[in-house]
């Protein structure tokens, strides 16, 4: 499966400590063409380095885009600022609130990426109860995300 990450794997190392999150869309779901479509949306969260709210009008404006694209929406993707600890399955794992928040928009997946400022650590999607769903991400580049972080 292709993924189209439209600058979010750059802006995910940029922004840290804070979180960066993106709504995940999809043309052709469930199929051997699937392409997954990465659209950022701002954080306007009061406490951005522990969690995230989207930015409404950003929001809506990404899916009207979407929309025009013929694409589906199926849930989001956000970061975990790494916290150092050698376990990076635990830090990929979502919190509480991501699964409310994940239950509540009836999200098919739930994407966590732990990064820090040079570094993408790893990337594990959920569904909306928290079990992981193994898709393989082969898309994403620390050579690239260090070199944007750095310029």
């Amino acid at each position: 499966m292709e993924i189209e990450w439209n600058g979010f794997l750059k802006n995910a190392v940029e922004a840290f400590p804070n979180e960066v999150c993106a709504f995940l869309f999809s043309r052709k779901p469930y199929s051997l063409e699937e392409k997954w479509f990465v659209f950022q949306v701002k954080n306007i969260s009061d406490t951005p380095k522990n969690s995230w709210i989207p930015d409404r009008k950003e929001m809506l404006a990404i899916k009207s885009k979407a929309v025009k694209m013929r694409l589906v929406k199926i849930g989001n993707i956000h970061t975990h600022p790494y916290r150092g600890n050698d376990d990076i399955e635990d830090e990929c794992k979502p919190s509480e609130m991501d699964l409310g928040f994940a239950r509540k928009f009836n999200d098919i997946i739930r994407g966590i990426m732990v990064v820090d400022n040079k570094t993408i650590y790893g990337i594990k999607f959920h569904d909306k109860f928290g079990n992981e769903i193994p898709i393989v991400v082969e898309q994403f580049d620390n050579k690239e995300a260090r070199h944007s972080s750095q310029a």
